[in-house]
């Protein structure tokens, strides 16, 4: 409607930036945006209304000043005001997972009553996308929530169910990044087994006598030399494995953890799109990230030791942090 709308005023000039022309306008207030306004057309409202909406910029972290530290501190005091609430949301993600999955069961058992594997398939896959969408649906709306919390608003747990107009962008993402990780995942195991074989793992698995046929009757024992054997092919296996995890396992997967955060901020998101933004955030920060979710997860299993009372905050307060590092890596990116 906007774009409709906008040929009325052809050729005006961007209030905010009068240096560029106008090529839209703002759904909210009607106002002209440019395509810096608009972030290459995918937010349908100018920034002054994002702002107002908590869906600005105006977290205090920028990418090119931070640290996990200060992540940390900045988290710590927006989670001690709203922490009961943003524990209720992460009951509601969980709610929404176990939605899901029952949705997959039931469409599964339906599919398992069909005679023909194609219509048991079909369902299997139905269940999988309706599941999936579910649960990603409650998820980027919580992260809508924490980001109002980060702006200093109060926790509104209405947020979460915002997001369900993003369903069909939403699994395009998912598809698209499944197809980005398959092949990366089966490169790595693919040149680790290869790295196996070429110094001889295969040969010693070859040469095992499970039955017993060379006059041995001890599986165990077998079991025991095949894999003294297969030492130093297990040592290179793992060198390899560690290695190509690093890169590209590391280089892909880390702006990965940014997608579900820029699905939420995004009033009209692009899968090509969203993937792109993510790669430009995490640019040059990803060693910062794998510090952050490093520290997430001792913060979660820390509320795991502490005799699972304290799963339900830690957890939160992880989420919390993952949607400050998106705030902080997006804040400035463009100038980046």
């Amino acid at each position: 409607m906007a774009e409709m709308d906008f040929g009325r005023g052809a050729g005006a000039l961007c209030p905010l930036h009068p240096e560029q022309r106008a090529s839209r306008t703002c759904t909210r207030c009607g106002n002209f945006m440019c395509d810096t306004c608009s972030e290459g057309g995918i937010q349908l409202t100018c920034p002054t209304c994002r702002e107002r909406a908590g869906m600005g910029h105006a977290f205090a972290l920028t990418r090119e000043r931070w640290s996990v530290g200060a992540l940390l501190e900045t988290c710590w005091d927006a989670f001690k005001g709203e922490w009961v609430m943003i524990c209720v949301g992460v009951l509601i993600v969980i709610a929404g997972s176990l939605v899901g999955n029952v949705v997959s069961q039931v469409l599964s058992f339906i599919g398992g009553m069909a005679d023909h594997w194609a219509v048991t398939g079909l369902f299997l896959v139905i269940g999988f996308i309706l599941s999936t969408v579910v649960q990603g649906l409650v998820s980027i709306g919580f992260m809508r929530m924490l980001f109002d919390v980060l702006d200093g608003r109060r926790a509104d747990v209405g947020q979460m169910f915002t997001q369900f107009h993003k369903a069909v962008p939403y699994l395009l993402t998912t598809l698209l990044t499944f197809a980005l990780m398959i092949p990366v995942v089966l490169l790595i195991f693919g040149v680790a087994l290869g790295a196996a074989a070429l110094t001889g793992g295969l040969d010693a698995l070859r040469s095992a006598d499970w039955m017993g046929a060379n006059g041995g009757n001890d599986p165990s024992a077998e079991l025991i030399r095949v894999f003294g054997s297969l030492g130093p092919s297990l040592a290179v296996m793992l060198l390899v494995f560690g290695g190509l995890s690093v890169f590209p396992g590391m280089w892909v997967i880390l702006p990965l953890m940014l997608v579900q955060p820029e699905l939420a901020r995004s009033e009209n998101p692009n899968p090509v799109e969203t993937l792109r933004r993510c790669f430009a955030y995490a640019s040059g920060q990803r060693l910062a990230m794998l510090g952050t979710s490093l520290l997430g997860g001792v913060i979660t299993l820390a509320g795991v030791l502490a005799c699972c009372v304290g799963v339900l905050p830690a957890s939160a307060f992880f989420q919390l942090m993952l949607a400050g590092l998106y705030l902080t890596l997006s804040n400035g990116v463009e100038e980046a």
